[in-house]
């Protein structure tokens, strides 16, 4: 199978700081593979609380839910390491987007991983997937 690679985007539209917990390490003492997304989640939640809402996971009269998850785990990170999650929104359609993510480790200076997720926003009340809403769109490209 051929490998694909994540393309990072020209820019991220935020970025925050995450300490590697002990929680996160695995039996190996370091991060834990199922350990990245939940992190890459952690910066989306930061994000969307950055962009204004309240709320991070149901906003705009709708939920936001996971579609499509890719992951380049790229190297190794230990306990206590400062990671700074890189956020783009990009790739807009009428009813989705990606979210790209570059996890950076800032005490090694270098890259960790990658993540690109595909988002929905989802209407719970008529069970069906919802357009993108503009406001949304909006308050990203002001970023």
């Amino acid at each position: 199978m051929a490998r694909k690679t994540i393309e990072l985007p020209q820019r991220f539209q935020f970025s925050t700081e995450y300490t590697v917990l002990y929680s996160d390490v695995n039996v190996a003492n370091h991060l834990a593979a199922d350990r990245i997304p939940a992190i890459a989640i952690e910066g989306q939640l930061r994000f969307v609380i950055a962009l204004g809402y309240e709320q991070a996971t149901a906003f705009e009269e709708a939920g936001l839910i996971m579609a499509h998850s890719e992951i380049a785990y790229i190297t190794e990170t230990d306990y206590g390491d400062r990671l700074r999650i890189d956020v783009a929104a990009v790739n807009f359609s009428a009813k989705s987007f990606d979210l790209v993510f570059r996890l950076f480790n800032v005490s090694k200076n270098i890259e960790t991983a990658r993540l690109r997720n595909t988002m929905l926003f989802f209407d719970y009340s008529s069970k069906s997937v919802c357009e993108v809403p503009a406001s949304f769109k909006e308050k990203v490209a002001a970023r």
